[in-house]
């Protein structure tokens, strides 16, 4: 009897072995993968054309420009952004004019008849813009107002008569700086922006194609072969010259080329993510448009919804888009399987030799991980490409 028991333990021990070998020998031969909780991104990286909602100002003659504003400044409308000098100006002038208001400050103006003096020339002011509305009214009371000047003018005279040296030397600097500052203003134009947004002296040569009004009809060709000249307007200007762009720094867009089964995943109204290449935040973008670029690809048009720093002055980016990002459990493509028409994986199980098929459900899949429901983290699964049907 003890001999008995003796022997059927052995046999149980020698069992027990072979059985773990025969598991063992299995899963050495099978290639497997651990089920995970991860991410999968559905989404493709390309190339991307910046499209700007800007107002570009040309110069109206030959001259010079001098810049009030600095480049990727933000100004209100109506600020002055550019000064431009006609080719004759005599800049000597503005010198000139720097001195003689230098000198009026030196002046002592605490002297008998200044006051009387400054509000002749206050009335005179006022008379000379009632003079320009009534002629284009009013001619007999243009003639009036004209006398009525005149004779501010003389009452002028004969302070002058009367006063101090002091108080004839500070109308002929008065005299002087209204003589330069005419000159200046005949000869120079003020640029104002007629819009808020963003001043940029950059141009890059594709503003006639990379706008909003061309912006949904595009061509692949004219976008595939754009040069971009990337030049920054100082000094001497012609006249029709582009000198300044002012930039809306809420409204921009991307302009995407798309293979065709890239156009199938962008969906006009859906909202996407974008990584730039020299932009370590991820930004929001909305898809507008997506149409036909030629035979073959298609343009996407996505408005941006964040702000990528000096967007302004760049025109083409290297982009990551991503159409839908999911987290969950996580494996191999490879390991997804189709039996009696349901997809699911061979899960191997401890202590058991054979896999056991498992039906999931898939999330997502970027064509080499999926997110996948009905599975255990942890769990270990057979690659498709290694299993054998007959095992």
């Amino acid at each position: 009897m003890r001999r008995n028991i003796i022997k059927i333990l052995a046999f149980m021990v020698i069992l027990a072995y072979a059985g773990k070998s025969v598991v063992s020998v299995y899963t050495e031969k099978k290639d497997t993968a651990t089920v995970t909780y991860g991410n999968v991104i559905l989404g493709f990286n390309t190339k991307a054309y910046i499209i700007k909602d800007e107002m570009i100002i040309k110069a109206p003659f030959d001259g010079r420009v001098e810049k009030l504003v600095k480049e990727g400044e933000r100004v209100s409308k109506g600020h002055a952004i550019l000064e431009i000098y006609s080719s004759s100006f005599d800049e000597e002038k503005l010198r000139q004019l720097e001195a003689v208001e230098s000198e009026l400050k030196k002046q002592d103006t605490n002297i008998p008849f200044y006051k009387d003096l400054q509000k002749i020339d206050e009335m005179i002011k006022k008379e000379q813009d009632n003079y320009k509305e009534a002629l284009k009214k009013d001619a007999e009371l243009a003639k009036k107002i004209l006398r009525r000047i005149d004779s501010l003018k003389a009452k002028k005279e004969e302070i002058l008569k009367k006063g101090p040296l002091v108080l004839q030397n500070i109308e002929s600097l008065k005299e002087q700086k209204e003589y330069l500052e005419k000159y200046i203003s005949d000869n120079t134009v003020t640029i104002n922006s007629p819009e808020a947004g963003i001043i940029s002296y950059t141009f890059e040569g594709v503003e006639d194609i990379l706008n909003t009004k061309n912006m949904f009809d595009l061509k692949i060709p004219k976008l595939s072969n754009l040069v971009f000249e990337n030049k920054e307007v100082s000094g001497e200007v012609k006249e029709g010259q582009p000198v300044v762009k002012i930039v809306d720094n809420f409204d921009w867009y991307l302009a995407v080329i798309l293979e065709d089964k890239q156009a199938s995943l962008l969906k006009e109204e859906s909202g996407i993510k974008i990584l730039f290449s020299d932009y370590p935040n991820e930004m929001r973008g909305k898809v507008i448009k997506v149409y036909k670029g030629d035979d073959k690809l298609y343009v996407g048009i996505i408005k941006m919804i964040d702000e990528y720093p000096d967007f302004y002055k760049k025109s083409k980016v290297d982009i990551e888009i991503k159409l839908k990002e999911c987290w969950g459990l996580k494996i191999p493509v490879s390991a997804i399987a189709v039996e009696n028409g349901k997809e699911g994986v061979w899960v191997l199980k401890n202590g058991t030799s054979k896999p056991v098929f498992k039906e999931i459900e898939i999330e997502i899949s970027d064509g080499s991980y999926a997110i996948v429901k009905g599975l255990k983290i942890y769990d270990r699964v057979l690659l498709q490409k290694e299993r054998n049907r007959g095992d």
